[in-house]
């Protein structure tokens, strides 16, 4: 089976080195952790992989994402951790009526959702005689935490998100390293981009906003408010910086 860079990558990693704990308190939503650094790091997203090798990035978001593909979202694909996703879905119930052009809403209500796979969902198997192979398969063993935010603050994260993708361009060299996280987003209208361990600049700071929403999503109702106001402060700095670049 042909395997996809990103995964021969971590496998290289995983076969030099031996299995060991994260130290206390390691955070995996952290992009700043004491990883191995890349050469380079641009200001900028770079496209998505046309095509899927071998199933991994399917498997991925058929497990976190799912049918619905929402307004907006961020994939982490950490190297040695489960991978992860916080989604703003915009639902809408319509009127029942017998007229298939009726589209009355009768409700609607804007939802951030942060998703994460109880297991990585890229693991080796051992087939015997000292032999193992990639197994990757969609997974329903997700843990998904979700709450009701308003149209306002959903269409300030969307703001932020499309100004970002819209600057999606290819790398001027290869910045990716082994040990780190890939960080994948989208937008509506088929905006898609994505970064390897971004640690200045614009990609930075929209994966920095992508785990503020999450924290939006799995908040008490007390501490809520405050993560909200963190996004909207990200947000808006996003918007400026792009000002900057224009």
């Amino acid at each position: 089976m042909k395997v996809s860079q990103s995964l021969l990558s971590s496998a290289a990693a995983l076969l030099a080195v031996t299995a060991q704990a994260e130290p206390p308190g390691f955070d995996p939503f952290a992009v700043d952790v004491n990883r191995l650094e890349a050469p380079s790091n641009p200001n900028h997203l770079e496209p998505m992989p046309a095509y899927d090798p071998d199933g991994y990035d399917q498997a991925v978001f058929r497990s976190l994402v799912g049918d619905d593909l929402g307004e907006l979202w961020m994939i982490v694909k950490p190297s040695f951790n489960p991978e992860y996703a916080v989604i703003v879905r915009h639902e809408i119930e319509y009127a029942k009526s017998d007229d298939p052009f009726d589209r009355r809403i009768e409700s609607e209500k804007w939802v951030v959702e942060r998703a994460e796979a109880k297991k990585q969902i890229w693991q080796w198997k051992d087939i015997g005689g000292g032999r193992s192979v990639l197994d990757i398969k969609v997974t329903k063993d997700v843990i998904r935490s979700r709450v009701e935010i308003t149209k306002e603050f959903a269409s300030q994260m969307f703001s932020a998100w499309q100004s970002v993708l819209r600057s999606t361009r290819y790398p001027d060299e290869d910045y990716r390293g082994l040990d780190g996280a890939t960080f994948q987003f989208y937008c509506h209208h088929n905006l898609f981009g994505e970064v390897w361990t971004p640690r200045t600049g614009l990609p930075r700071m929209l994966t920095d906003l992508g785990f503020q929403l999450a924290e939006v999503a799995t908040a008490t109702d007390e501490g809520r408010p405050d993560s909200i106001a963190k996004c909207v402060e990200i947000a808006k700095k996003i918007t400026a910086e792009n000002q900057k670049l224009e």
